[in-house]
């Protein structure tokens, strides 16, 4: 597949959403409104009181003749049971989960479709950060922070596509007899779009790269919303220097997780841009999942990406860019709301100077087991081997599983950290090692 798939499109017709009623009334209605095809793509699919309408509005579409494509994630969706799975087959819905553990392909596990799109009738779409769940603060009655777009116009013909492809290669069927591709309906008074993946296997870092480009080239001001916040080391430079030279960069980061330690992860970071002029603001009303960014007054981005390793590295992954002084102007606006509404800007000096402790000491140990993770496990993981016997890079790999190891039996013994996934990490790393042994042996 063309590692350049998508491309900058024009007389686009967009539609922005915050996640709630209202977004999941859209949905639905979509998915009722079909005539003749569905994609719907996504990281967890949960039969809550949102997943439940969905489930049975595609079987409803189904029965009437809808030819509909359902691919889930097979970690993100383990509550989406095999009698589930049963159910949608048998109503005639095309159903698959993206990479399920085989043995032959073990090392590359980490790779998760992470992107959520729902595509209807070749002529529209939803883009964004929601899963097929409904997330609600128990104590506000407030909705998850995130967002989507709506889209309509010549950017659907690729995504199209696009999504058939991936379905095709995630079903393991070299031709599926799709129905053919609607002519694509253009707004003149519409605006630019593009759509931009990551996906390590095709070599795809396009919204990494993306951001690097376009911060680079900020004059007057970078807005972020993230929710699992953990970017590289050089990206943190580039908005430091964005600062510097007078940007205007601010931060919306979450107050609420449903990861509560990647929250400690990143705060251990905040000292380093509260000394350099970012600014840093967290969401307290509810939980923050949203992937969002505005750079000055013409350019902005939505979608599933989020600012860490995980997203760099290892899912599958999709934004929208948006090219309209209009619509970035309007999305500022409800930025600044959300920030006078819902946001509490962290102080400087309060932050580095009376924080207690015992939470600078959690801060540092979950930043440290965060990286490790990221940098270490990541790497010694996906790294390809060279066919050299390289026995420092062979070292690391067993230490690495060791200390994971350790660290995932403490998990299970004691409640302060997770201890599946260093097991899980640890047992990859050995496999790793396992397969390229036998690939030296046999040369």
């Amino acid at each position: 597949m063309d590692r350049n798939f998508f491309h900058r499109s024009k007389e686009n017709s967009i539609e922005f959403f915050e996640d709630g009623p209202l977004y999941q009334q859209r949905f639905l209605e979509l998915i009722k409104n079909s005539a003749k095809i569905i994609h719907l793509q996504t990281y967890i699919f949960e039969l809550d009181i949102f997943g439940i309408k969905v489930f049975n509005e595609l079987i409803r579409a189904s029965q009437r003749g809808v030819q509909i494509y359902l691919l889930v994630d097979m970690v993100g969706s383990t509550k989406l049971t095999v009698n589930d799975e049963d159910e949608l087959r048998s109503a005639g819905i095309h159903f698959s989960r993206f990479n399920g553990i085989q043995i032959k392909w073990l090392y590359s596990w980490g790779r998760r479709l992470h992107h959520k799109v729902l595509l209807v009738d070749d002529e529209v779409s939803f883009i964004g950060g929601m899963n097929i769940n409904c997330i609600i603060d128990p104590n506000t009655g407030i909705p998850q922070l995130d967002f989507a777009v709506l889209l309509r116009g010549p950017v659907i013909q690729r995504l199209a596509k696009y999504l058939q492809i991936t379905y095709q290669n995630t079903a393991g069927i070299k031709k599926i007899p799709f129905p053919q591709l609607a002519p694509s309906k253009n707004y003149p008074e519409g605006i630019d779009v593009k759509i931009l993946v990551n996906d390590w296997v095709y070599r795809r870092w396009q919204i990494t790269r993306h951001y690097v480009h376009i911060t680079k080239k900020a004059k007057h001001e970078i807005t972020i919303i993230n929710s699992y916040f953990f970017p590289r080391r050089s990206f943190m430079i580039q908005l430091v220097d964005a600062a510097k030279r007078g940007v205007r960069v601010r931060l919306i980061l979450p107050k609420l997780s449903d990861w509560p330690s990647y929250i400690l992860a990143s705060e251990y970071l905040y000292t380093y841009f509260l000394k350099n002029g970012v600014e840093i603001y967290q969401w307290k009303k509810s939980i923050l999942h949203g992937k969002l960014a505005t750079i000055d007054n013409h350019w902005a981005t939505i979608g599933s990406f989020n600012l860490n390793y995980t997203s760099y590295q290892q899912n599958l992954e999709m934004n929208v860019n948006v090219y309209s002084e209009q619509f970035t102007g309007e999305l500022k606006e409800y930025i600044e709301n959300l920030i006078h509404t819902g946001c509490e800007r962290i102080d400087a000096k309060n932050f580095m100077e009376h924080c207690p402790p015992l939470k600078r000491i959690k801060r540092f140990f979950y930043y440290v087991i965060v990286a490790l993770v990221a940098n270490f496990s990541i790497g010694m993981i996906y790294q390809e081997d060279d066919n050299k016997g390289n026995r420092v890079y062979n070292l690391i790999r067993i230490i690495g599983a060791i200390f994971f190891l350790i660290l995932g039996l403490l998990g299970l013994v004691l409640p302060v950290i997770p201890g599946v996934p260093f097991l899980v990490v640890s047992f990859l790393l050995v496999y790793k090692q396992i397969l390229l042994n036998k690939k030296k042996e046999s040369l």
